[in-house]
């Protein structure tokens, strides 16, 4: 991945004077990203995998970026330094291609501000292709009562690229009678924890099946429909689900698609799917609420214990102590058009008996009250990572 570098300037200007300036600080930004820069000369050069930047070297043009805007790769990101009335130039710029309805922004600032800048844009544009690239598997299809959480398979296409395969749960449940050769070194960590070994053998036979299907169909993700396996397995996929999403697998539950494809973005954007809770209950005054699941990535806890699932009482489930730290809830809507995000504050480990495995109490920046008047459906997906302007940034490519 590069990004490359469209310089437009004044005509008037000179030629050795500014190709020495750009040098200059092109080069000082692409030591600070570690990430390849390269100088194009015209809008035909841009290459489809490579980052677009439009770099405003001078004042006086405005004229030559409005000849040049039919051919410029969407959106338009004006990069300047200021010199030479380049940053007028630049407003000037930004101003028209908003006027006419054009995504654009100008990066401009310190050079530590625009590395960062820069940064962000590289993974927006890793996570854009990790969706457009994406085949996102249901296994058993969403759960009955997911009634508002039902995703429309070509406007996933549209908007993000991805494709989304159903598989029946059945063929998932033929692979499970099959015993799998799982890592030593996992089976001596999960032994750590005591559990009842014939049914950790068997929630480990589910893990070893999702990993065969994964390979058979080439997934990027995979949802479950696990409430099914209770009757068929007597057995859950909660221990599958929390070791997929360890290993970057992103994994929901229920076959909750939206959900998927939360996950699926904040594995890109930050190596963790996170943690797929049910709110369980608010606190109005406080801004705060308590969320729970039965499965969560290993990797998120400080400590975690292996115990049955909440509903059944029956094969094994994840109990994970979470580190008390700033975080992020993140959610895509059903319809894909809508998100929410806020930043977190988790501020409590709970032990209750009413409620599923993995208990955290948090705390909202945005008003909790958007969970009981306009929801992104049940399920939302709790990070470790926090920020929301990132996402927020990913999230208006695509709208």
């Amino acid at each position: 991945m590069k990004f490359q570098v469209l310089g437009i300037k004044s005509v008037i200007s000179s030629e050795r004077d500014i190709n020495k300036i750009a040098n200059e600080f092109l080069s000082s930004i692409e030591e600070r990203i570690k990430i390849p820069i390269e100088q194009i000369t015209s809008p035909d050069q841009f290459s489809s995998d490579a980052i677009p930047l439009i770099y405003v070297q001078t004042g006086g043009s405005e004229n030559l970026f409005q000849e040049l805007l039919p051919s410029l790769p969407r959106p338009i990101t004006l990069l300047t330094n200021g010199i030479m009335n380049s940053l007028a130039a630049s407003i000037e710029i930004l101003t028209y291609s908003q006027q006419n309805n054009i995504k654009s922004e100008i990066i401009h600032g310190e050079i530590e501000y625009i590395a960062k800048r820069l940064s962000e844009l590289q993974k927006i544009h890793q996570t854009k292709q990790t969706l457009a690239k994406a085949r996102l598997g249901v296994i058993g299809m969403p759960s009955d009562w997911l009634i508002a959480s039902n995703v429309d398979k070509q406007k996933a296409k549209q908007k993000f690229g991805c494709d989304i395969l159903d598989i029946d749960i059945n063929e998932l449940i033929t692979f499970s009678q099959q015993e799998y050769k799982i890592d030593s070194t996992l089976i001596a960590e999960l032994k750590k924890r005591p559990f009842a070994e014939e049914e950790l053998k068997k929630a480990l036979n589910i893990y070893g099946a999702i990993k065969a299907l994964i390979e058979k169909y080439q997934l990027t993700g995979v949802t479950l429909r696990c409430f099914d396996l209770l009757d068929t397995l007597h057995s859950t996929g909660c221990i599958a689900l929390a070791l997929l999403n360890s290993e970057g697998i992103p994994a929901s539950c229920e076959g909750d698609v939206p959900s998927l494809i939360t996950m699926v973005i904040l594995n890109s954007l930050f190596g963790e799917a996170g943690f797929m809770v049910n709110p369980s209950s608010l606190k109005i005054e406080n801004n705060s609420m308590i969320v729970a699941h039965c499965t969560l990535p290993i990797n998120m806890t400080n400590s975690y214990s292996l115990t049955t699932h909440f509903e059944s009482g029956i094969g094994v489930a994840v109990k994970g102590q979470l580190p008390e730290q700033k975080a992020m809830i993140f959610k895509v809507s059903p319809n894909l058009d809508d998100y929410f995000v806020s930043e977190i504050d988790i501020t409590s480990n709970l032990c209750e008996t009413n409620l599923c495995r993995t208990q955290i109490e948090i705390v909202l920046k945005e008003d909790v009250r958007y969970f009981i008047t306009k929801p992104c459906g049940n399920h939302h997906i709790i990070s470790l990572h926090n920020n929301p302007t990132l996402i927020t940034n990913l999230m208006n490519n695509f709208s």
